[in-house]
């Protein structure tokens, strides 16, 4: 018996099916968009051969619309614009459409600003105000951010790059951005020292520190080894010099700024994240897939009280903003940042974000 022959795709009876019309577009916005700002589109859609004629609509959100194919707009109020593209065909008879947020900037907006990763890999700004927050992108990337941290002093954004292994800085606005350190392990948080000025950040098995007025890229010194339930989220108390940590795989410690009484006040089942209020503790731990719980406890680990339940991953991002007297923090699998009285009580969401929001660092109020 002889072998049967093989179809090869070129024998195949099934036609191959036509290529649709694809909407997209790319943008640019003058005035560091800022209101007015004058947007140009470029139509960047894909349009096949077969489409015959092709009829290009634009709705910007603001109650105005274009028929040009890529179109010059004016937005002259501050405010989130889903700009809109339909795409209409008369050969192939397709009706396609694809839409984009423009966000435009109240120059004369104020706020306490926060700061966020996106995902991790975008940092973006929003105001807390009595208006609905605006996240707008500061132009800073990075391979994996979980923590960062405000200079108030100096006005100027510390970001953890895990996966870089390095730390990065920049103006608030995301300009001058540069490398503050590099191989130095893998920073999930920073934290800063106001009256030693110095950098603080966490490795898998210790904490380590730099001075802020050293632009060498290699100095710092270990300053907690020997950690091996991979230390996490990091915090300072200025009034009793502590610094605190809270460790992934279980428990939070303290140690003083003189390198004393290093020691575990606090036994968990584990978090990515702590901050100092007062003359209090706030952390996050885990308690069982999809029930990390936020707590709080004095400076010496008694008195713990849960705040909130059931958020949906550990927290990479803790901040309190002092003027609105509100603990935020994010709950990044449901793609949100939640905030409440330090009691815990009244929680709501301030922010739905795109993807999965970590690194929470709040400045002071402009």
């Amino acid at each position: 018996m002889g072998l049967a022959a093989t179809n090869s795709c070129s024998d195949d009876s099934f036609p191959v099916p036509p290529a649709s019309t694809v909407p997209k577009f790319t943008f640019t916005i003058d005035n560091d968009a800022f209101a007015p700002a004058t947007v140009a589109f470029t139509n960047t859609s894909i349009v096949p051969e077969r489409a015959g004629t092709v009829a290009y609509t634009w709705n910007f959100g603001d109650g105005t619309s274009s028929t040009e194919a890529s179109p010059v707009h004016e937005f002259k109020a501050p405010g989130a614009y889903q700009v809109n593209l339909v795409v209409v065909t008369s050969g192939s008879l397709e009706i396609n459409d694809v839409s984009q947020t423009i966000v435009v900037k109240d120059p004369n907006a104020t706020g306490v600003p926060l700061f966020y990763a996106d995902d991790g890999t975008t940092v973006y700004t929003a105001l807390i105000n009595s208006g609905a927050p605006v996240p707008t992108s500061i132009g800073v990337t990075t391979l994996d951010s979980y923590g960062m941290v405000v200079d108030t002093a100096n006005n100027k954004l510390y970001v953890a790059d895990f996966n870089g292994k390095n730390i990065l800085v920049s103006d608030l606005d995301g300009k001058n951005m540069k490398v503050f350190r590099s191989n130095i392990g893998e920073p999930d948080a920073v934290v800063i020292d106001y009256d030693a000025k110095m950098l603080y950040w966490d490795t898998s098995s210790g904490i380590r520190r730099a001075k802020l007025g050293v632009d060498d890229v290699s100095e710092f010194e270990d300053f907690v080894t020997g950690q091996a339930n991979d230390p996490e989220g990091i915090a300072i108390d200025p009034v009793t010099k502590a610094l605190f940590w809270n460790n992934y795989d279980g428990n939070v410690w303290t140690k003083n700024l003189n390198g004393t009484g290093e020691k575990s006040i606090v036994t968990t089942g584990g978090g990515g994240a702590v901050i100092v209020v007062d003359n209090k503790i706030y952390f996050d731990d885990y308690v069982a897939s999809g029930d990390i719980q936020l707590r709080s406890a004095n400076l010496d680990g008694t008195g713990v009280a849960t705040l909130a339940t059931t958020i949906s991953k550990v927290v990479y991002g803790l901040a309190y903003d002092g003027d609105g007297e509100k603990i935020y923090w994010v709950d990044r699998g449901n793609h949100k940042i939640m905030r409440a009285n330090l009691d815990g009580s009244s929680p709501e969401l301030w922010l739905a974000t795109t993807g999965s929001p970590q690194g929470l660092a709040i400045g002071k109020k402009k």
